[in-house]
């Protein structure tokens, strides 16, 4: 509607700014990770230490059931690990009955399975690797034993923490999804089936507790990845999942390794850049910047029509480059921390869906990803699923060095977002100067090559401009829980400074000491 006047939302927070070390994360995650900072222990330990309590506090996007990726910069040195999914050994190319005729479903337009069983329930369970990641970068690079980054995310769970406003959105959102497990009920809802209320001042709050993951977060760190791919905790995943009628084994779990890949690298304006390589957003990532680095952005002015119609033809040509193998992770999690000595780590992890599959491992508190939703469901097809093959995701996490040295480190989640969030992280860093939190708040773009989608917060004039420059522009609303432009989050390495910033709308937090 136009020529009306109407109020608007407006976010904001703080640049977070420490010396020492600092954790960008969901709030009492980055409290883990900080924790762990000031014991001794380094970006690394930080980072996972982070990580296992996001399983904890955020299961919507993360946990051990689920996949990651993670680079670290090290004393002159890069290092990525890779923690992605494969398809069951058992899997066949014809294994969903399609619905048939034009229905399509979810956010990849494939056609639609019945009862949406490559979507959501047992038959869409892949195998996790973010443990097998994890792990092996501790043995490579880490400070403090294993077993001591457990220990935050074990108290959370064992102890229980009061939901907040936000958790108890993500539940009730995510209610009809849930409920058709019953122990993902059991353990997430109150009795009933509604979500734990936050603190309202009305009424007194709900603590979430989680025994069952504590014990499993315990084995794990008592015995290693051992036990979760050929161990007892493997071994209950795999047969509660058969239980059910999916077709993840024992042998997907034995047969799993992660990898520890050289990473991407790329120069963009005397910078350079260092991401995830293979399939992942990193190459996504570095195609668009890439293309920029063609670009004088800096003598345009930062939201105008001139510089955003730069960035969405370089995001839109990475895309078509990219959909030509089409499959991708929506809900995630990232971390970034630094320590004292400027040790850097990006790491991001997802469950794939919004709680991956669904599916909670009875007895486990373990909620298992759903990677064959990024398979196209119809036989001989470039990405029909296969036995043991792998899923294309979106995950780009991100570090920048400036004369060789620590620059910037970033990422975000948010499914296909998270690629273009991460280009305009870094050109909001480099081509304007930005510190973190406005390189990681100011209204974004996203163009795949259909329409180009504006944040609503980008002036009315600039998105005419554009739509004259033959863009078909789509008007996306940002709030506090839609994550139409992804939820970047970076930490700026500054002098003897650290300076964080997380995306201004959204739940999140800089934490530095």
């Amino acid at each position: 509607m136009t020529g009306v006047a109407r109020s608007e939302w407006l976010f904001t927070k703080s640049e977070a700014v420490a010396p020492n070390g600092m954790v960008t994360s969901d709030p009492r995650p980055a409290e883990a990770g900080v924790e762990i900072l000031r014991e001794g222990g380094n970006a690394l330990d930080a980072a996972l230490a982070t990580a296992f309590a996001l399983g904890v506090t955020s299961p919507i996007g993360s946990g051990l059931g689920g996949i990651a990726g993670l680079v670290v910069w090290r004393e002159g040195t890069a290092s990525s690990f890779d923690g992605s999914t494969r398809a069951p050994l058992d899997a066949r190319p014809a294994m969903f009955e399609l619905v048939g005729g034009d229905a399509r479903s979810g956010m990849y337009g494939w056609p639609a399975v019945k009862n949406d069983a490559n979507v959501e329930g047992p038959l869409s369970v892949t195998v996790p690797g973010a443990v097998a990641a994890y792990e092996l970068a501790h043995r490579r690079l880490g400070k403090l034993p294993w077993a001591r980054l457990f220990e935050p995310a074990i108290r959370l769970a064992r102890d229980g923490f009061v939901v907040d406003w936000y958790s108890t959105l993500v539940f009730g959102a995510s209610a009809v999804r849930l409920h058709k497990n019953a122990e993902a009920t059991r353990v997430y809802y109150r009795e009933g089936g509604a979500p734990f209320r936050p603190a309202t001042g009305f009424e007194p709050p709900d603590r979430l507790v989680q025994p069952d993951l504590a014990r499993s977060l315990e084995a794990i760190a008592r015995d290693g990845a051992k036990v979760f791919y050929r161990g007892d905790l493997g071994a209950a995943i795999a047969d509660d999942v058969r239980r059910l009628g999916g077709i993840l084994s024992r042998e997907d779990f034995a047969a799993y390794e992660a990898g520890e890949p050289p990473p991407l690298t790329l120069h963009y304006r005397a910078h350079r850049v260092i991401t995830l390589p293979g399939l992942t957003g990193g190459p996504t990532v570095a195609r668009a910047l890439g293309l920029l680095a063609r670009e004088d952005l800096a003598k345009h002015r930062q939201l105008g029509a001139e510089s955003l119609h730069r960035i969405a033809v370089a995001v839109r040509a990475a895309f078509a480059e990219r959909l030509t193998s089409m499959a991708d992770m929506p809900n995630t999690t990232h971390v970034n921390a630094v320590d004292r000595d400027r040790m850097c780590v990006s790491l991001t992890a997802t469950l794939g869906g919004g709680f991956g599959s669904g599916v909670m491992i009875k007895g486990t508190g373990i909620v298992i990803t759903n990677g064959t939703y990024w398979f196209d469901p119809r036989p001989g097809r470039p990405n029909s699923i296969a036995p043991g093959k792998r899923v294309l995701w979106a995950g780009a996490p991100t570090i920048v060095l400036r004369k060789g040295e620590p620059f910037l480190v970033c990422g975000a989640p948010g499914g296909r977002k998270i690629m273009s969030a991460v280009v305009q992280t870094i050109v909001n860093a480099v081509d304007y100067g930005d510190g973190p939190q406005s390189a990681t708040s100011r209204p974004r773009i996203h163009d795949e090559g259909e329409k180009l989608q504006v944040d609503s917060r980008i002036p009315e004039d600039a998105r005419a401009a554009l739509a004259g420059m033959g863009h078909d522009v789509e008007v996306k609303v940002e709030d506090v829980l839609a994550t139409n432009f992804a939820r970047p989050g970076a930490i700026q390495i500054a002098g003897l400074e650290l300076r964080g910033g997380v995306e201004g709308t959204k739940i999140g937090i800089a934490l530095g000491y």
